[in-house]
């Protein structure tokens, strides 16, 4: 069963892949136009920053997933498309810091693309619209799998060795009764004596 689960996850990432490299290479096509169009610098490298921050985002979160599932469900064929996500999120974190650092500095204010001209920035967009959506495809396959239960955690193994546990029981002092009383003889006439009621009469 997990050979046919490593098969079918490297199916899925190799498709998804090949489907990403199909939609790079349609790029040019679908920028055949006579006018370039138009971009301001300044809105682009907004573009760019809300990728830096959404790439810091998901390459940690899919580290910590990759760990995570590691050590409760141990190896299994969920790292495949893991991987190939964070792969997506390094090439695109990577991506952009070229465009922001080294393509826009060139223009002052705004700049044309066309199919011949400037084309790194339709391939960025291209980029960056694919690589986010099949990075969350594929980080999304072993979250399903965790919840559809085809995802098994691993059982808590209890400790082998018996643990003896001594217990000391120190008995609390024992406080003697307290005395009773002694009674007096308490006389309320002169003549005749009376006793205390604890006594018994004679």
């Amino acid at each position: 069963m997990a050979g046919h689960q490593v098969v079918l996850m490297w199916s899925i990432c190799l498709a998804i892949t090949l489907f990403f490299v199909l939609e790079i290479i349609q790029t040019r096509r679908n920028w055949t136009i006579l006018v370039p169009r138009k971009y301001e610098v300044g809105r682009i490298e907004k573009s760019c920053e809300a990728m830096f921050a959404l790439c810091a985002l998901l390459i940690p979160a899919t580290i910590g997933l990759l760990t995570w599932l590691r050590d409760k469900a141990g190896p299994g064929s969920y790292t495949i498309p893991l991987c190939f996500a964070l792969v997506y999120f390094v090439a695109m974190i990577i991506f952009t810091a070229h465009i922001r650092f080294n393509f826009l500095w060139r223009f002052d204010t705004e700049f044309g693309v066309s199919s011949q001209k400037n084309m790194r920035f339709a391939y960025w967009l291209t980029c960056a619209t694919g690589g986010i959506v099949f990075g969350l495809i594929l980080v999304s396959i072993p979250v399903l799998e965790l919840g559809f239960g085809w995802l098994k955690m691993k059982e808590t193994q209890l400790p082998s060795t018996p643990v003896n546990v001594i217990c000391t029981y120190k008995p609390a002092d024992v406080v003697p009764p307290p005395q009773p009383t002694p009674c007096k003889r308490v006389s309320h006439h002169r003549h005749k004596p009376r006793w205390c009621p604890c006594t018994p009469s004679s």
